[in-house]
């Protein structure tokens, strides 16, 4: 029964096509003990023939050897339409189960994967709009970052700039300063609801004069912008509400309209510097004036020239403001 089947299915093949290889497939089928395999194989043989050649294949024989062929050449051949037509109809099924699959999970997840941290490392620079903290929940990173430009010396010294710089690219962007008062709050270690000079990087060292100290404080805060930008009232403090109005405070020092701060926006004036240091020096009382007296000692006499220059108006004494001013037009003169 079995060998009779498979005489059928020969019988089933194209008329050249069984001419050829009619006698040798039965042939190797009475021999072998595979004969479900071979079964199998007559019927994808059949397939073959049948449904992706368009007509009946030519054999002929283009050299002889004792009347066995060396090799068979067949007439060129092209898959009939309805080839074409099934092939197309199951590339569009794959690719609509595809889809639906992929549209349809039982669990779908929104996850951005990013990285803030620029690198040589792409052909072309790589740019990102997602915000900080905000809307970028995973975040790619080399610990140590190989690439990484090097934090700003000042950023490291004021804690409130290193806070503010989430993203450690020496600059304040549009979001890091809408973000500033919780990154500010992080800094209120002893949480009293307010910053003090040492807590925004005042650095006082051994110095136990309560007088001093003071001074030193309302110095320190009053001579770096973004310090003097949010202590609004001057006091030497950041307190609550000034932190909760920092955003708009950090926006007033964006001098150019650009957006974010960067470093010369950010750094003190050098004429500012100078004339803070002198007052803090020769001002011994206090009272923001250095009188004639205050004028007297060695370090005030390699200062003596600057001094009596800044009294332009023979006041007797000379402030920050006047300091200032003559520093600056001498800076101009140079």
């Amino acid at each position: 029964m079995t060998r009779w089947c498979y005489i059928l299915l020969l019988r089933l093949h194209p008329g050249a096509f069984r001419q050829r290889f009619g006698d040798e497939m039965l042939a190797i089928f009475d021999q072998s003990a595979r004969k479900t395999a071979l079964m199998a194989d007559g019927f994808v043989s059949l397939f073959r023939q049948r449904a992706l050649r368009r007509s009946e294949v030519v054999f002929s024989s283009t050299a002889t050897a004792d009347g066995v062929p060396l090799f068979y050449s067949a007439a060129p051949e092209v898959p009939r339409a309805g080839a074409f037509f099934l092939g197309m109809l199951i590339s569009f099924l794959a690719f609509g189960l595809i889809a639906f699959t992929m549209s349809h999970r039982w669990r779908q997840m929104n996850l951005i994967v990013g990285s803030h941290h620029p690198s040589p490392s792409h052909l072309l620079g790589a740019h990102t709009d997602a915000q900080p903290v905000a809307d970028l929940p995973a975040e790619v990173k080399l610990n140590p970052y190989p690439f990484h430009p090097p934090i700003s010396a000042y950023f490291r010294l004021i804690l409130v700039l290193a806070a503010l710089d989430a993203d450690q690219d020496n600059e304040i962007s549009a979001a890091e300063m809408e973000n500033a008062p919780a990154a500010l709050w992080k800094l209120d270690k002893n949480h009293d609801g307010k910053l003090t000079a040492e807590e925004c990087g005042l650095k006082p060292d051994d110095i136990l004069d309560p007088m001093m100290l003071g001074r030193m404080r309302l110095a320190f805060m009053r001579v770096h912008p973004v310090l003097a930008a949010l202590d609004t009232n001057g006091d030497g403090e950041i307190s609550a509400s000034e932190i909760r109005n920092a955003a708009a405070a950090l926006r007033a020092l964006d001098s150019n309209d650009d957006g974010k701060l960067v470093e010369n926006e950010l750094r003190p004036e050098g004429a500012v510097l100078e004339a803070s240091s002198i007052m803090f020096t020769l001002d011994r009382n206090g009272d923001g004036r250095i009188s004639r007296d205050e004028m007297q000692g060695a370090i005030a006499a390699r200062l003596r020239g600057l001094l009596s220059r800044a009294d332009r108006t023979s006041k007797g004494y000379v402030t920050e403001g006047d300091l200032l001013s003559e520093i600056r037009l001498s800076e101009g003169n140079r």
